[in-house]
């Protein structure tokens, strides 16, 4: 029998279980599948809750709220006064015995407290924007190790499988070898494609363990215990505006803030170049008389007037404008390729579902069926197979990088923290 022969017998195939999966399907109580969906509501629910807990609690997460509890103690700091009052005393030995107390004080006439205090508010507020940032990066490294991981956990249970087959195929052979019953050339492309699939299968194990090094390093577990509904990887991205997502994004937030925190030290600058004068009030006596003691100074910006700083400052300004430009450039591009790639491979994998699915159910059983009574030869039994594993592994691949460009784009948008809260 010819390969055609083989499809035909598969699409009959494919023909009877579609009959019977919609059957199924009408016999099916509508209580049951509200059942079923719920339950893939609640897995799903469960599998977002364990990434968000196990990012939560990777020591470089906890390092990073330890940093803002350190930014916000600096905040409160930064809001303190100035100047501090100092008291000096002072005593003269001579014939006439002079001394007294003074109290003085430097005086914040240009108000730069309130300035440091914006200063210190901006810094807290671009701080929480960058822990934001990195915990959006850190879900992302998280879902990319676990696609990665469950990707090369298929591909390898799929190379097992077929080296399974073809050793108990490489038994068969030479029992029918034995007996006669088959020619020498059939047996050499079974022992062939056992030794191609011992070079695959060290591949794939290979990409399994480095696919489980990341998980644990993103993590920090060996194995999965929760696993999304399939739906989750599937949404509709058809109308979207994306000069919304570009404002809303953190990096563009960021990158004001800085813009925000460029303006504050130019302020600060300029106060610098501004001077603030000392009073003092003292009392004493000097031999029998009481004095009483006022004095005023004032620094002089002579040899300093900190102008170089104040127009550094001001450059700094134009510096983060021109670097807020760059951000929205480069992330309208992100955010565009991400959709465009997302919808490829989405409809590229629903093509693969409609086209193939269903038939590789009970193919390689048939196949070998057929190869067993006699009506395949070994060199088209062989060549389905590997079709038919080909076909598998396109798929488990066609999927992992949707799920990989759906999360690239939450990542450009960010939404992947909330995404996964709201699943």
């Amino acid at each position: 029998m010819k390969i055609s022969t083989v499809s035909a017998v598969i699409s009959a195939l494919f023909m009877c279980q579609c009959l019977t999966f919609q059957n199924a399907r009408a016999d099916l109580p509508e209580s049951a599948s509200v059942k079923v969906a719920q339950s893939r509501i609640t897995q799903s629910k469960q599998w977002a809750q364990w990434i968000l807990s196990q990012v939560s609690a990777l020591p470089s997460t906890q390092a990073i709220e330890a940093g803002t509890r350190v930014a916000d103690e600096q905040r409160i700091a930064m809001q303190q006064p100035l100047f501090n009052p100092e008291l000096n005393a002072f005593y003269t030995d001579k014939d006439d015995e002079e001394y007294g107390v003074v109290w003085s004080q430097t005086i914040d006439w240009f108000d730069k407290r309130s300035a440091n205090s914006r200063l210190g508010q901006v810094d807290y507020e671009l701080l929480t924007l960058d822990k934001l940032q990195q915990t959006e990066n850190k879900l992302a490294r998280a879902l990319f190790a676990y696609i990665e991981y469950s990707t090369a956990k298929q591909l390898l249970d799929i190379a097992k499988k077929q080296e399974n087959l073809l050793a108990q195929l490489s038994a068969n052979l030479k029992i029918r070898e034995d007996a006669g019953d088959i020619e020498l050339i059939d047996a050499e492309m079974a022992y062939l494609s056992l030794s191609e699939n011992l070079q695959h299968i060290s591949l794939t194990q290979i990409r399994y363990k480095k696919a489980s090094a990341s998980l644990e390093k993103a993590l920090n577990v060996h194995t999965i215990p929760a696993f999304p509904a399939a739906s989750v990887w599937e949404n509709d991205l058809a109308d979207i505006e994306t000069l919304e997502y570009i404002e809303k994004g953190l990096n563009i937030q960021y990158a004001r803030k800085q813009i925000e925190q460029s303006i504050a030290q130019a302020k600060i600058a300029q106060l610098d170049k501004k001077v603030n004068p000392t009073v003092g009030l003292g009392a004493g006596r000097d031999g029998d008389e009481n004095t009483i003691l006022f004095e005023i100074s004032v620094p002089l910006n002579i040899r300093n007037n900190f102008s170089s700083q104040y127009r550094a400052s001001l450059h700094k300004v134009s510096q983060s404008e021109l670097e807020l430009l760059a951000k929205r450039r480069v992330l309208e591009q992100e955010i565009n390729l991400g959709l465009e790639n997302y919808q490829y491979l989405k409809k590229r994998a629903s093509l693969w579902r409609k086209l193939t699915g269903k038939r590789l159910n009970n193919s390689q059983k048939l196949l070998t069926k057929q190869w067993q009574s006699g009506d395949v030869t070994t060199s088209d039994y062989l060549f389905s197979l590997q079709r038919r594993s080909n076909s598998l592994v396109a798929n488990i691949e066609l999927n992992s990088e949707m799920k990989k460009a759906w999360v690239e784009w939450l990542l450009a948008t960010s939404q992947l923290r909330s995404w996964l809260k709201n699943l």
